[in-house]
């Protein structure tokens, strides 16, 4: 049991700034997946729409030398996300050119083999590589995972 009392956290005083830590290069890291989950969104250009995605937590494992030279922790978790076709009966589109970032997803886990039983629940507590990438929002760096593979 959690000694953690939520309204004495919400209530609490804190008088140092919050800081920003350093992005990891760009380039390719080793990860673990974590407990994936679906995201619905409402259309902005079609509020009668929805659209799904997955969003998959990724626990980098930080170079030791990056550690040392840019004062890193020894992981940094990252979020691997993609969207999903659905059928209109809303089931999910398994046909030809479909929901491609499953199907990478799938070949990086070593998971995309005629026969082969898969559940995204599956995905947690596997590796995978992952190419981490920047892009420039608000003039800052943000790191995004551009692409996964095969360990």
């Amino acid at each position: 049991m959690s000694n953690f009392d939520p309204a004495t956290f919400l209530n609490a005083t804190i008088t140092a700034p919050s800081e920003k830590a350093d992005p990891l290069p760009e380039g390719d890291y080793i990860g673990v997946c974590g407990a994936p989950e679906v995201r619905v969104v409402q259309g902005k250009k079609d509020p009668s729409k929805t659209y799904m995605f997955v969003d998959i937590p990724v626990t980098l494992e930080v170079p030791a030398e990056l550690q040392s030279s840019l004062g890193l922790p020894p992981t940094r978790r990252v979020t691997h996300s993609f969207g999903l076709d659905v059928t209109d009966q809303g089931t999910l589109d398994n046909s030809k050119g479909k929901n491609n970032g499953m199907r990478l997803l799938r070949e990086a886990l070593d998971m995309n083999k005629p026969g082969d039983a898969f559940s995204l629940a599956a995905v947690e507590g596997r590796p995978i590589r992952v190419a981490l990438k920047h892009e420039f929002y608000n003039e800052q760096i943000q790191e995004r995972v551009k692409g996964v593979a095969r360990v």
